[in-house]
């Protein structure tokens, strides 16, 4: 079927880096708990907190995607549902950087490319399949 070999890839892609984001997140947060405690003032720490749990949030849905992704590549008919999971992958990541760079971050387009690659082969791949429906 077209398009089943990208789904299938980055479906295993959005699940490995959504483990590895979650386990990031989960440390992100406590190192922000700590830096609280050691400062003696939560002053400053929101825009930590809130980017530490987006990182969580977002690694949750990606795993989420890719479970449903891999389940696409079997049953064609949820390919649709796919492509509207990699578009909220897109947005939490396109949250994620804005907020960095509020939080004093620096732009830069190979960051963004990378951030947007496996959800945007996880979509184009959805689609194919959508296609080949």
């Amino acid at each position: 079927m077209k398009g089943q070999n990208f789904m299938k890839i980055t479906s295993i892609l959005m699940i490995a880096g959504g483990i590895i984001a979650g386990i990031a997140g989960v440390i992100a947060i406590l190192g922000v708990s700590t830096l609280v405690a050691l400062a003696g003032s939560a002053e400053g720490a929101g825009l930590l907190y809130a980017s530490s749990i987006i990182v969580t949030i977002a690694s949750v849905i990606e795993i989420i995607a890719g479970a449903k992704g891999l389940k696409a590549c079997k049953a064609p008919e949820l390919a649709k549902k796919c492509v509207t999971w990699g578009i909220l992958i897109v947005a939490v990541s396109i949250i994620s950087m804005v907020i960095g760079l509020i939080g004093g971050g620096e732009f830069s387009i190979s960051n963004l490319a990378l951030n947007l690659l496996v959800p945007g082969l996880y979509i184009y791949g959805a689609l194919q399949i959508k296609s080949a429906e």
